[in-house]
């Protein structure tokens, strides 16, 4: 056999060469494209982890609606209080989009702060944390960044953003539909809408209904409470990270702040305190450092008003029962008190107030010297808190002793028979002219017709638990067993509430019934 030339052998060789540099190609390309496609995967399940969406929440933004604004635009260089009450008119829906690049984005994630045991000297508070509640017990802490906001037509490119709330942040921290609190001038000095410069969207996470917050300021305002106003939102968002999405409706409530209470009590001279204690008007010492973080002072206090705080809690925690009585007026606004108890009570207002000693506000006037009660944060309202007493007891719940444990206020001002007369009074006011089955009744409906488009757009789930929340009359009884949040229960009928409640505070002032006295272990 003749020896294959060298030629051949040559050309083979480099055939064979190329034939393995050709799979080699391949293959290191079907690798370079596995990898890209796992960072690309890993990059948004990151992404999803982050958001950790409903199953059912819109990806892509729903079209944005008609809305009033050029009403709200005729009205916005009139008066600011004409202007406040078109932006904050019950009925009437915005359309927002909150805008982040990706580094404001990131800077938005709570930061971790060490968090504190639940102490009974401590409440809901954390000295490390810079906002009194639950999530800064819990260690984390809100930082404000920037953010592009546009507000239907009109855009402010140096807004603050941060996510507000406690209960309503932690219960949807791993969803995509979270409360964010806005400051339109902390970065933008001459920034404002309607002569207002903060904007609360609570992500009505914890109320089926969506109507807790709208309600029941309505409720406070109708008995002669100051309250914030109330308007609804749609919620997109933008992060540059994703397409805008559709986040859902929010409630846009009113800000307690210097604006709002110029507009309600004719002074910017007092000061707003949001406390965060159960155990209000304890005696703390003489010095001011003892008290600040649990009353958490909105403004710069005068000595003053630092002291009068302070000989509030020393009348409260030590007078003799004829001292307090002739004295407890000077320091408290006592029909003004009769009033903010009695919606309390009719809304079985219990994550608050009444129980853990949040979720209020107290003013402080210039002019008399005393102390009023302010509502704030109600999606728990409406005898909803789970974690006082079941569904029945809180629509039964006692109107003479409502609180839950130790609450030397109440409890001392509810012995005082002057006291007594003008509260109940105020009670029987409210059943016949504002508290009023039929009349509640209609007022769930009107607003109900007004957010059904909006939560369908958001699931089915959420609309089929809308509808059980406003339109039944009924409890089931799942829904009242045992204690606890159920979250899995069927939604609470805001329509059975006010029914059964009206007819359980009739008959404990007519004599028929004592009530329910809750407490922490029923």
């Amino acid at each position: 056999m003749n020896p294959e030339p060298a030629n051949g052998r040559t050309q083979r060789r480099l055939t064979a060469a190329a034939f393995l540099f050709a799979v080699a190609s391949i293959v290191w390309s079907v690798f370079s494209i596995r990898t890209w496609l796992t960072e690309q995967r890993a990059a948004r399940q990151a992404e999803r982890g982050r958001w950790q969406r409903e199953p059912d929440l819109p990806e892509a933004p729903a079209p944005y609606p008609t809305n009033a604004l050029k009403a709200f635009a005729a009205r916005r260089h009139s008066t600011a209080p004409t202007a406040a009450a078109a932006l904050f008119s019950t009925t009437q829906v915005w359309t927002v989009h909150l805008k982040f690049s990706p580094d404001q984005w990131r800077q938005i994630e709570p930061r971790s702060i060490d968090p504190v045991e639940r102490r009974q000297d401590l409440g809901l508070r954390n000295p490390a944390a810079s906002r009194n509640g639950l999530a800064g017990v819990r260690g984390l802490e809100f930082d404000w960044v920037r953010a592009d906001v546009e507000f239907e037509e009109r855009g402010f490119a140096e807004a603050a953003v941060r996510y507000k709330g406690n209960g309503t942040y932690l219960r949807s921290q791993r969803a995509a539909k979270r409360p964010f609190k806005v400051d339109l001038n902390k970065f933008a000095p001459a920034a404002e809408l309607a002569g207002r410069t903060t904007l609360n969207f609570a992500n009505l996470v914890a109320d089926a209904s969506c109507l807790h917050d709208a309600l029941g300021y309505e409720v406070y305002r109708a008995a002669g409470v100051p309250a914030p106003r109330t308007a609804y939102a749609r919620l997109f968002l933008t992060t540059n990270l994703a397409p805008a999405r559709y986040l859902g409706v929010y409630a846009l409530v009113e800000n307690l702040d210097p604006e709002f209470t110029a507009e309600q009590f004719g002074t910017r001279g007092g000061v707003l305190f949001k406390p965060v204690t159960p155990r209000l008007f304890a005696d703390l010492g003489a010095e001011w450092s003892a008290y600040e973080g649990i009353y958490d002072p909105k403004s710069k206090l005068t000595a003053t008003q630092a002291r009068r705080v302070i000989d509030c809690a020393r009348l409260v925690t030590h007078a003799d029962d004829a001292t307090f009585a002739a004295q407890v007026g000077e320091f408290i606004e006592l029909d003004a008190f009769a009033r903010y108890l009695a919606v309390t009570v009719l809304l079985s207002s219990y994550d608050g107030f009444l129980s853990n000693g949040q979720n209020f506000y107290l003013w402080l006037s210039p002019e008399t010297q005393r102390f009023q009660f302010l509502p704030w944060d109600l999606d728990n309202a409406w005898g909803q808190f789970g974690a006082a007493g079941s569904a029945l007891d809180r629509a039964e719940a006692s109107i003479m002793h409502p609180w839950i444990g130790e609450h030397r206020l109440l409890e001392r001002i509810l012995a005082l028979p002057d006291f007594q007369r003008r509260y109940r009074a105020t009670l029987d006011r409210l059943l016949t002219d504002v508290f009023v089955p039929a009349q509640l009744h209609r007022r769930v409906d009107e607003l109900a017709a007004v957010l059904r488009p909006l939560v369908a757009e958001e699931s089915t789930t959420k609309l089929g638990r809308f509808e059980t929340a406003v339109t039944r009359t009924h409890l089931e009884a799942t829904a009242d067993e045992g204690r606890g949040w159920g979250r899995n229960r069927p939604p609470q009928p805001l329509k059975w509430f006010i029914t059964e409640r009206a007819r359980s505070v009739r008959a404990q002032l007519a004599g028929q019934s004592e009530g329910v006295r809750l407490d922490r272990g029923r």
